[in-house]
């Protein structure tokens, strides 16, 4: 697939919208309101035997599309903003849409368990439930785990999109550390820690204080991520589950959405990859956006358009 820009890729941040660190946090600061149709609520078993279950808030469109699944970031859940606006957008092209709670997010109450950037298995028990072609598009980590799918082969999936995905895990925590005084990383550790002290949530106590004690990304992976799922530490958890690793292995197509000025994952990795030689899959790689921001005034974030775009051009 071309990786060159179309006219309509180029993203101009609106007057006054160009501070990195504004499109990152806008949403929070002010909070928009994205109004959607009331979802069925489909709860999935994971086949573990966990007895764990992920939560998919389905809205259904036209049975001739396939189903897009929306995979939140580090943090966040169904309900984000972020995963909001595309769904929003999605729905008025007439796809249907599931927005997935991974383990552990948004209440909680399904799932004692907890996620990480490239538990694959769990978003492919949920496309195995549904047994019918799937888009998956993952913002932030859940762009990485999108990813890592999709180079998995996984059955049922045909297209995916990445929004401001840390393509390598190590590198982007690493960059994380020390980007404005590490108050980003200082925030992501605090709604993880919130996930993971939630009520319900399945940790031995030995867990729990190392929960407590993280102070940084690092830290939380060697307390409870790595040990939890096999690996000697973070850095093995991130070398195993960095998504620039699955790149050559997509044979579907493939859209990534990422912003030079991104505060939080760096673009360093995206220029290491050679994406003439990846013809299914396709990089927009802006000036400007910052982390899963790409805010306009008056409109939809710019990836709304641009992800509907290319799912239609590819699927719809």
């Amino acid at each position: 697939m071309d990786a060159s820009l179309n006219p309509m890729d180029v993203y101009v941040p609106g007057r006054g919208m160009r501070n990195p660190h504004l499109q990152t946090t806008r949403s929070r600061l002010l909070p928009p309101r994205v109004r959607l149709p009331e979802p069925e609520l489909v709860l999935v078993d994971m086949p573990d035997g966990s007895g764990d279950r992920l939560a998919v808030l389905v809205n259904e469109g036209d049975p001739d599309k396939p189903l897009v699944l929306v995979v939140h970031g580090l943090g966040g859940s169904a309900e984000s903003d972020y995963v909001r606006y595309l769904t929003a957008g999605l729905l008025e092209a007439g796809f249907p849409v599931g927005r997935i709670d991974l383990r552990g997010a948004g209440t909680g109450e399904y799932a004692g368990g907890m996620y990480h950037g490239g538990k694959t298995e769990d978003v492919r028990a949920v496309i195995e439930h549904f047994g019918r072609p799937v888009a998956v598009v993952g913002f932030s980590l859940g762009g990485n785990l999108a990813v890592k799918l999709l180079g998995e082969h996984t059955d049922h999936v045909v297209a995916g999109v990445a929004v401001s995905a840390p393509l390598d895990l190590a590198v982007s925590v690493e960059h994380l550390h020390h980007m404005a005084g590490g108050l980003y990383e200082k925030f992501l550790v605090h709604r993880l820690r919130k996930e993971a002290l939630r009520r319900g949530a399945r940790y031995t106590p030995e867990e729990r204080v190392g929960i407590t004690k993280a102070r940084g990304l690092v830290e939380f992976d060697n307390a409870l991520t790595a040990p939890r799922h096999g690996w000697r530490d973070a850095a093995e958890y991130y070398a195993v589950n960095s998504s620039i690793d699955y790149l050559d292995k997509v044979t579907v197509p493939l859209l990534l959405i990422h912003a030079k000025d991104d505060p939080m994952v760096p673009f360093g990795p995206y220029m290491s990859v050679d994406w003439d030689a990846l013809p299914t899959t396709r990089l927009i790689l802006t000036d400007h956006g910052g982390h899963v921001g790409f805010h306009r005034r008056g409109s939809a974030p710019y990836y709304v358009g641009v992800a509907v775009d290319f799912l239609q051009e590819v699927v719809g």
